[in-house]
């Protein structure tokens, strides 16, 4: 089951549709994986909470892992006007704390999205948020796509030489699924998040066209080569 159809009841974040269109297609690519009934999840630099408290509403134990104070304050307030507080828990500390933060202590999925393209050594972070997975967990990881580059340069803003430089930049997906085989993490699925619409002249609001978007952004997500493309890179990996 998905929240699909961008329940309203979850829009208290002032999400632009490409935003909302990011967390509904990571999170139907994610449940094609996760096991029946509720899972403990860990989401790592979780914020705000808008994937944690999607993911709560679905009957998951969620606990969001994040440094910034004021972020876990709004997902703690936004988890209450929903009736989801006893299902979302908040951790106040870095990735790289999660062992110590955690020991002890076992998740069935961890998140880690949006993060390993803002630090310098990834492999320790990837070593830190796998530590409080269990065997046969889990790991969801989700960033921007270097190949998307040269086809918004070329496509969106109509410059080829741009486009040019962008080919040259390095891609790190591949680099990903090394440290995780280095790690002992070696099934590992991508997923395309946000295959075509950033690349439509103009977002459209008609809901009628937003579910149409939706359906076919989760049915390109496994798509190939549709998923080598995608504005985000969405790996799934089991421990």
């Amino acid at each position: 089951m998905t929240l699909s159809g961008l329940d309203t009841r979850l829009d208290l974040f002032g999400q632009r549709p490409l935003e909302r269109l990011r967390y509904t297609v990571t999170e139907a690519n994610l449940l094609r994986h996760v096991g029946p009934g509720p899972q403990r999840v860990l989401d790592v630099a979780g914020g705000n909470g808008v994937e944690a408290v999607r993911l709560a509403a679905l009957g998951h134990e969620v606990t969001v892992l994040d440094p910034a104070g004021a972020m876990l304050s709004t997902a703690m307030e936004t988890a209450e006007s929903l009736d989801l507080a006893d299902r979302l828990h908040v951790v106040q500390a870095g990735a790289l704390d999660a062992p110590e933060v955690f020991a002890g202590h076992e998740f069935d999925v961890v998140l880690c999205h949006n993060l390993l393209h803002f630090v310098d050594e990834r492999r320790e972070v990837l070593g830190a948020v796998l530590a409080p997975l269990r065997v046969g967990g889990l790991l969801s990881l989700l960033g921007p796509n270097a190949d998307f580059d040269p086809l918004h340069a070329a496509v969106r803003s109509l410059d080829p030489g741009e486009a040019v430089r962008a080919l040259s930049q390095e891609a790190t997906v591949g680099e990903l699924v090394a440290m995780l085989a280095e790690l002992g993490v070696e099934e590992v699925v991508r997923y395309g998040v946000r295959c075509v619409s950033d690349l439509l002249p103009a977002m459209d609001d008609d809901p009628a066209f937003l579910a149409e978007l939706e359906r076919l952004e989760v049915a390109m997500a496994d798509r190939m080569p549709q998923l080598l493309t995608a504005r985000f890179f969405h790996l799934v990996a089991r421990r």
